[in-house]
């Protein structure tokens, strides 16, 4: 048999961290809470800005005009149109009031923690 090799205290810690890593790393995230209730929605969102049409840029290529901004992270949605493909892959945008002005406006579905898009049993603005 071989000699047998002590590690000292900061590689035992090492390995902690890794095994707390890894374990971390294979925890599913958690899930979105998105819901439909009389064609509103109610969903988690990123914060962003709020158009005043369901687009980033005009035909003329100005951009759209932003009216406010989400800053919540839980928001109510009143309905949904199509407009402008954006980076979620679709063209679905959720119509929303603000959390500076109150001023309502459009926010692409990308920054709608939705599964699907539309959203089932949302109005259609």
């Amino acid at each position: 048999m071989g000699k047998r090799k002590r590690i000292g205290p900061a590689v035992v810690l090492s390995l902690a961290a890794c095994a707390a890593v890894s374990t971390a790393a294979a925890a599913p995230a958690a899930a979105a809470t998105c819901y439909a209730s009389g064609g509103n929605l109610y969903c988690d969102n990123a914060p962003a800005a709020i158009y005043a049409a369901p687009q980033y840029s005009r035909p003329n290529g100005n951009p759209e005009r932003v009216v406010d901004r989400l800053l919540t992270t839980f928001s109510y949605f009143k309905c949904y149109r199509t407009g402008q493909q954006h980076g979620g892959g679709n063209n679905v945008w959720y119509y929303t009031y603000g959390d500076q002005t109150g001023s309502w406006g459009y926010v692409a579905a990308v920054n709608v923690y939705t599964s699907v898009d539309p959203y089932p049993g949302v109005a259609h603005c």
